[in-house]
């Protein structure tokens, strides 16, 4: 229950700005109601958050991406943001972002950041077709994952099993099957992995792992940067934005 039940930040005044300025609509998700937004016109960039994220984490992105000709798309998954719901998985997450792709008339590319950016290659090993994919601070290796949720709640090794053994119970699937060193193998479209050398978070050692997995994928490795100040760095959404114009 802990592991699947996330907590919600209080919304800062740029993310509070952003929620005036963007149109606001609602996605049904493998039947749960998530809150979706959008601004902007032009080809579409959708952009997936992480857990216990939401979508104004993306508000400089958000601006950018307008500026540059696009339209920003973007969903509260459930249980996060203004979405309803207290627990939800990596599932309700690439459900959204399905729901997403399958409703854009003409998507450019697809963003997620940590816990998002695993569930669009998820969505993308389960079939899913998406044109071009930025991944953020991506979560690659499924043990380091579960050791750093076990030492936050200081449990014993063998919640590592425990969980796992959920996963295959719960939602009929293999936790390492679904863990981002394996799925995204399966990602056929133009990559961009970009993650920050100072994330404690997600250790830049996922990104090494997912180079190692997928050794074709364009990587950028920023420096002085942590989990989610890469959200907001100027050199990032450049590249980011360049990346998508990129024919």
């Amino acid at each position: 229950k802990l592991f699947l039940s996330p907590l919600r930040a209080p919304y800062t005044q740029k993310g509070l700005k952003l929620m005036e300025d963007v149109e606001h609509y609602a996605i049904l998700a493998n039947g749960k109601k998530m809150r979706a937004y959008r601004m902007g016109s032009g080809p579409e960039v959708i952009c997936i958050h992480g857990w216990a994220g939401k979508a104004t984490q993306f508000a400089d992105l958000a601006y950018a991406i307008t500026e540059a000709g696009f339209t920003f798309v973007a969903v509260d998954v459930w249980a996060h943001g203004k979405c309803a719901g207290k627990m939800a998985s990596m599932f309700d997450f690439a459900d959204a972002t399905e729901k997403l792709v399958q409703e854009s008339q003409n998507l450019k590319g697809v963003i997620g950041h940590s816990l998002g950016a695993a569930s669009v290659s998820l969505a993308v090993h389960d079939g899913l077709t998406i044109p071009r994919f930025v991944a953020m601070g991506s979560p690659t290796l499924p043990d380091d994952i579960l050791n750093s949720f076990r030492k936050i709640i200081q449990a014993p090794y063998r919640i590592n099993q425990v969980i796992k053994n959920a996963c295959a119970e719960v939602f009929k699937r293999d936790f390492d099957e679904i863990a981002m060193a394996n799925t995204v193998r399966s990602v056929t479209c133009p990559l961009l992995a970009i993650h920050g050398e100072e994330d404690f978070d997600v250790g830049i050692f996922h990104l090494d792992a997912l180079k190692l997995a997928k050794a074709d994928i364009d990587c950028m490795r920023v420096a002085k940067l942590g989990h989610r100040r890469i959200l907001k760095d100027k050199a990032v959404i450049e590249r980011i934005i360049s990346f998508m114009k990129h024919k």
